[in-house]
């Protein structure tokens, strides 16, 4: 099944085989993006930490599927950001002191908390628990 992405403000198509393929892999394997990184697996470290309509999200268990046209900023979406604030970002990094992997900072800098897979909603598309 192909699947088209909104992943930093641009297009990206994806032919996927399973509908529950970690959108971790679309992103790496298909969008070119490295931002997001493989860690754990089980959503709990946040190295794979991206936005999915403002809400940052794990995205090694976030399904393909839920992810539908739904905007995905990255990492790279984030430093672009960045820029365009006038550094910011950059002064709020500086205040946080904060050690984590680049994604799950990512995620502090905007002001963002990550969610669990049981967040997400189910891979049918219902929508996430609030």
């Amino acid at each position: 099944m192909e699947y088209t992405l909104n992943v930093n403000g641009r297009k990206a198509t994806v032919d996927a085989d399973d509908p529950t393929m970690p959108l971790l892999y679309a992103l790496r394997d298909d969008a070119g993006l490295h931002g997001p990184r493989f860690g754990c697996g089980l959503g709990q470290c946040g190295a794979c930490t991206v936005h999915v309509n403002g809400h940052a999200m794990r995205s090694c268990v976030v399904p393909i599927s839920f992810v539908g046209n739904k905007k995905v900023v990255t990492l790279e979406g984030l430093s672009k950001r960045a820029d365009r604030s006038g550094g910011a970002l950059r002064d709020r990094e500086r205040d946080l002191r904060c050690d984590r992997c680049p994604a799950a900072l990512g995620a502090v800098r905007s002001g963002q908390s990550a969610r669990g897979v049981e967040d997400i909603g189910d891979a049918h598309g219902a929508p996430p628990k609030q």
